[in-house]
């Protein structure tokens, strides 16, 4: 059987610390029919050099430069000379443990229905810190229903893109949407009706820096990244739309979406939400579907299904603002 090409596309910008550590981790892994794909997006420290460096010293790397354009960007550059059977992204301060892909292609190779393979991640902060271990039971879940129930909230599914392995097929039409943070959340609404079967790996591990000042995600939130976070969430929900017998994780990820405004507009307290709020307010469950629901915050949604979304809002931050 012929030996699948997995292409590792990793987006650079400023990582000269980190790159090596990187590059080495992926390069060294024991499944050898690899391309990894550095986008050079407009580093302005040692990267550039770097990334020539290592296509240089294997030929199994390859290098694009361009004018910094943002993650998004610098993905979709990859994806666009990708030729592998297989996807998967690392991020240039990430590192992979050994044998991730060995142990995670095999398993695909001999299940090739799976469209989509997750394994672990830690949260890695030294060689002395790593926490926060993600390694779900192991399951094979099959079809659109049984996908997303186990997608929309983020778990056992993650959200993020990182610890997982692609069939090249589902990118066919998908690409990152430029300019946005929630690049990982919106590929819940767009994978759902794709993948046929997603497997939850309980083999490799992906080791995710979290102590980075100058990553793409470092800091808090604030109002634009808070709306945007709104808006890939809403996308989720309306999945549900689909799934009319999932009330209770419907008015949970409602929940949700209503949170992230309230959160939106506690950043920036003079920001005009309105379109926000027609959305809040066409979405919000009815009053069946609140109490047909489960451990839901049924007190909550039906004091804010009364007042309306807007009046709730005001009152909720100005109890907030008392009472901090």
């Amino acid at each position: 059987m012929k030996t699948p090409l997995l292409s590792i596309i990793t987006p650079v910008y400023n990582v000269e610390a980190y790159l090596d550590r990187c590059v080495q981790s992926i390069l060294s892994q024991s499944y050898r029919n690899i391309e990894l794909i550095l986008i050079d997006d407009g580093s302005t420290d040692g990267s550039t050099g770097l990334c020539d460096k290592w296509a240089a010293k294997d030929s199994r790397v390859v290098v694009v430069h361009q004018t910094n354009a943002g993650v998004s960007a610098a993905r979709n550059a990859g994806l666009k000379i990708a030729r592998g059977d297989y996807l998967t992204f690392v991020d240039p301060d990430d590192f992979l443990a050994p044998d991730t892909y060995f142990l995670n292609m095999a398993y695909l190779q001999a299940h090739q229905e799976v469209d989509m393979l997750q394994y672990p991640y830690c949260n890695y902060i030294s060689d002395d810190e790593a926490l926060d271990y993600h390694r779900p039971a192991p399951a094979l879940l099959s079809g659109a229903e049984e996908i997303f129930k186990n997608w929309w909230s983020g778990s056992p599914l993650e959200y993020v893109i990182w610890n997982k392995i692609y069939k090249r097929s589902l990118w066919e039409n998908v690409r990152f949407n430029v300019g946005h943070i929630s690049e990982d959340t919106c590929l819940v609404p767009k994978f759902v009706n794709q993948a046929k079967a997603v497997c939850i790996s309980d083999q490799g591990l992906y080791y995710y820096q979290r102590n980075r000042m100058n990553s793409y995600t470092y800091g808090d939130y604030s109002f634009d990244k808070n709306i945007d976070l709104f808006y890939a969430h809403a996308a989720i929900y309306e999945c549900f739309q689909m799934f009319p017998d999932m009330v209770t994780e419907k008015v949970l990820a409602f929940t949700r979406l209503y949170r992230r405004l309230i959160t939106a507009k506690q950043t920036e307290p003079s920001a005009d939400i309105n379109a926000q709020l027609k959305l809040i307010k066409q979405f919000f469950p009815s009053w069946n579907d609140i109490f047909k629901s489960q451990d839901t915050e049924k007190l909550w949604l039906s004091v804010a299904k009364i007042l309306g979304a807007n009046l709730f809002i005001k009152m909720f931050l100005r109890y907030l603002k008392i009472h901090t």
